[in-house]
């Protein structure tokens, strides 16, 4: 028995020793029996993680051989150099008189920065990107002749402040197109609704040049535009009948979007004037001075003995208040002239505040010349009603939340005027009045007024508050 165990434990060795070596994979170039299994195909997986595991060894071999190809510095040099470094830190550590780090020492040719540079800098970095008014080159837009003698008057008067207000800015462009398209001649082999716009580009693009046109401007040259592609879709006309169809256009424009609606913000907006009251207006609006002008003939042809105050609140360097002064006192009209730092001491009496715009933006916010914020403000807190007059043309699509990312840099030529008749930095002012190189003038043409300022905006469809602004807007998309 004995022995049958120790043969039995002897042999299954050799069976596992056997079987081990029938599982062994056969050597390379042997062909596989017939009736064994032949060998598997590796997978797609297996054979992307060779070819990456092959790349990664070829990049560490060719970094090594890098790593080698460098020259490397004798130990001696290496040594000095390090001696070398430390005796340089001794000294300057000695020469700092000190145990604390030494201070670095700037170059031998640099100066502190003035303070002219600094307010150079200064407004460069905020206002650079706004644009200027200067005087524009009619010698170089007439040579080029691709401009309407009309649009180059047109953007001389614009540029030189001759010609101030959205409404008049508005209404001189729109009428200098409708000369410039009765003058205008279609090419042979050209249509007309397809050449016209690019006739006028260069003229707009020169207009924008002289005076960025604004929001309503620039609401009106959409609609012209949208008025010209209407023709392709009017079917076959003579050039002449589509001229004249444009310039009717341009007609029923300005008279409906800024004549008529002048009238009816007026017709509304009196109604909120009555006896004995004291109404407060900023600057210089054509709606304002048509508002109060209309209600004081009503009232009077009513009742001769009624009347109304109005208090003109102006500021520097532009004080257009001074016009609408001169039309009011003219009609007749009790009237009160200051300037914007007295406000708060004349808010106390008023009963209503009346502003033009130069656009409202689709958050309520109202884009008015510079200092229509302060008043509003200032309203506000003494409780006086703010009722700002904008056509439904001035309204934009875009939300303002500043007045320094879309604005103009105005003319500080009489910004700088001394009451006295005096400019700053005349001989007979004193020494240090005179020394103007620390002083940068600066001059915003407008501000934005946020819309929880406002307490209405009267328009040609009536009294809505502020936020209806984007309601109107959908409304009036197919013609504005």
């Amino acid at each position: 028995m004995a022995a049958e165990t120790t043969a039995e434990s002897s042999s299954a060795p050799a069976q596992a020793k056997q079987t081990k070596q029938t599982k062994q994979p056969p050597p390379q170039g042997a062909k596989p029996e017939k009736g064994g299994e032949k060998e598997k195909g590796k997978s797609a997986k297996d054979l992307k993680k060779e070819k990456r595991a092959a790349a990664v060894a070829a990049r560490g071999a060719s970094e090594a051989s890098t790593e080698s190809s460098r020259p490397t510095l004798p130990t001696s040099q290496s040594t000095d150099s390090r001696s070398n470094f430390q005796q340089h830190q001794q000294h300057a550590h000695q020469a700092g008189g000190g145990g604390g780090p030494s201070i670095p020492k700037r170059p031998t040719h640099y100066s502190e920065p003035s303070a002219l540079s600094l307010s150079t800098i200064q407004q460069n970095l905020f206002f650079s990107h706004l644009p200027k008014q200067t005087p524009p080159d009619t010698s170089a837009a007439l040579t080029t002749g691709k401009l309407h003698p009309i649009i180059v008057r047109l953007g001389v008067l614009m540029s030189s402040g001759q010609l101030r207000g959205a409404n008049a800015r508005t209404m001189g462009m729109m009428s200098a197109f409708r000369e410039v398209i009765r003058d205008y001649e279609c090419p042979d082999q050209a249509v007309l609704w397809k050449d016209l716009p690019i006739y006028l580009s260069p003229m707009i693009a020169w207009l924008e040049g002289c005076r960025p046109k604004g929001v309503g401007g620039g609401n009106a040259i959409r609609w012209l535009k949208s008025e010209i592609n209407r023709l392709g879709e009017q079917g076959d006309r003579s050039e002449a009948e589509q001229k004249d169809y444009l310039v009717e256009a341009i007609g029923l424009y300005l008279r409906d979007r800024i004549e008529f609606a002048d009238k009816v913000i007026a017709d509304n907006a009196k109604e909120k004037i009555r006896n004995g009251d004291t109404v407060v207006t900023y600057a210089r609006s054509s709606v304002v001075e048509r508002v109060l002008l209309e209600a004081h003939r009503d009232m009077k042809a009513s009742d001769p003995e009624a009347g109304f105050k109005v208090v003109v609140v102006d500021s520097r360097p532009l004080l257009e208040g001074r016009q609408s002064l001169e039309a009011l006192s003219g009609a007749g009209i009790s009237c009160t002239y200051i300037l914007l730092p007295l406000l708060s001491s004349i808010l106390s009496q008023a009963d209503l505040v009346l502003l033009g715009g130069s656009a409202l933006h689709s958050d309520g916010a109202l884009y008015s010349r510079s200092g229509t914020a302060i008043v509003s403000m200032l309203a506000k807190e003494h409780r006086v009603p703010v009722v700002a007059c904008v056509e439904t043309y001035k309204f934009g699509e875009k939300v303002v939340l500043d007045g320094v990312s879309s604005n103009e840099l105005g003319s500080v030529e009489n910004l700088l005027n001394l009451p006295n008749g005096l400019s700053f930095g005349d001989a007979s002012t004193p020494s240090t009045t005179r020394d103007n190189r620390n002083l940068t003038p600066l001059h915003l043409v407008y501000d934005v007024t946020p819309p929880s300022l406002i307490t209405a905006v009267c328009t040609e469809i009536g009294f809505i508050p502020p936020s209806s602004v984007p309601t109107v807007l959908g409304k009036a998309s197919s013609v504005v």
